[in-house]
C-alpha cells in the first residue's frame, strides 16, 4: 500500500500511514507505549489509537484516528476544552495504581498539547503520540495540558478569553486548586525552558534540533510571562 508521511516527532526518523494505520521508527520506550495502549484498550478509553502490532519492517503500528490538530482557538468548537480536561482526566483514573504507573500517581500523556490532540467537527477525539507517556504525576500532565489549549502569547488571543478556556477545561478535568494548577502550568513552562536551553547548548545535537529548542525556549518563556503578569485574573476565573 502506498505510504504517506506524517508530520511531527522530533526525534522520530519516521511516521507514515499506510491505510487505516500509523507507522513509526521504533524507539526505545516503544515496548512500554505498546503496553500502555494495550492497557487502554483494555478497559475501553476511547480517547487513543489502538496498538496493531509491528509490520515487516519492525515498525510500531498503531490505528489511524482521522481527523486534524489545531493551532488557535478558533479552530475547536465549544465544549472542545472540557472535553479535553475530562479525555486527560480518564486518562489519570484508568491508570491509577496499576504497574504501569511505577509506584507513582498514574501514567501521563506527557504531550497532550492541541498538536497531538484529533479533532473532528472542532471537538478533540483522541490524543495521539504517545512516545512521551510515563509514570507521574497528574497536576503536572493537568498543567501542561491547561498552558498549551489555553495560554499563548501569540495568536492574538484576548486574556479574558484564555482565562474562560482555562476555566472550561479545569471544569472537565474535575475540582483542582486554582493556585496549584496556575503553579503547575509555570511548572511545566520551566521545565520546558531549563530542558530546551540545555539541548540549545548541547553542540553534540544536530543544528535542526538546537533550532528546535531555541524556539522552544522563547514559546515557553512569553507564554510564562503570559501567566504571571496576569496571575490575578486568571486565578479569579478559576475561582
Amino acid at each position: 500500500m502506498d505510504e504517506e508521511r506524517l508530520v511531527g516527532g522530533n526525534d522520530t526518523e519516521e511516521v507514515v500511514r499506510v491505510g487505516d494505520t500509523v507507522r513509526r521508527t521504533p524507539g526505545p520506550r516503544s515496548d512500554f507505549v505498546a503496553e500502555v495502549l494495550r492497557h487502554l484498550e483494555s478497559v475501553d478509553y476511547p480517547y487513543a489509537p489502538r496498538h496493531l502490532g509491528v509490520d515487516d519492517r519492525g515498525r510500531e503500528v498503531v490505528s489511524f484516528v482521522p481527523g486534524r490538530t489545531t493551532d488557535h482557538p478558533s479552530q475547536r468548537a465549544e465544549g472542545a476544552y472540557a472535553r479535553a480536561g475530562t479525555m486527560l482526566r480518564r486518562l489519570h483514573e484508568v491508570t491509577a495504581g496499576h504497574p504501569l504507573a511505577g509506584g507513582l500517581e498514574c501514567v501521563v500523556h506527557g504531550d497532550a498539547g492541541p498538536c497531538n490532540t484529533v479533532f473532528q467537527d472542532g471537538l478533540p477525539v483522541a490524543f495521539i503520540d504517545w512516545t512521551t507517556c510515563a509514570p507521574g504525576v497528574a497536576l503536572d500532565d493537568l498543567g501542561y495540558l491547561a498552558w498549551t489549549w489555553c495560554v499563548a502569547a501569540e495568536g492574538n488571543v484576548p486574556v479574558e478569553e484564555q482565562a474562560a478556556h482555562l476555566r472550561e477545561l479545569r471544569d472537565g478535568y474535575g475540582d483542582v486548586d486554582p493556585e496549584r494548577l496556575l503553579d503547575a502550568v509555570v511548572r511545566q513552562q520551566t521545565r520546558v525552558v531549563e530542558r530546551e536551553t540545555a539541548n540549545l547548548r548541547d553542540e553534540r545535537l544536530r543544528p535542526q534540533r538546537r533550532a528546535h529548542a531555541g524556539k522552544a525556549v522563547a514559546w515557553a518563556e512569553s507564554d510564562r510571562a503570559v501567566v504571571r503578569r496576569h496571575h490575578a485574573l486568571l486565578l479569579s476565573a478559576l475561582r
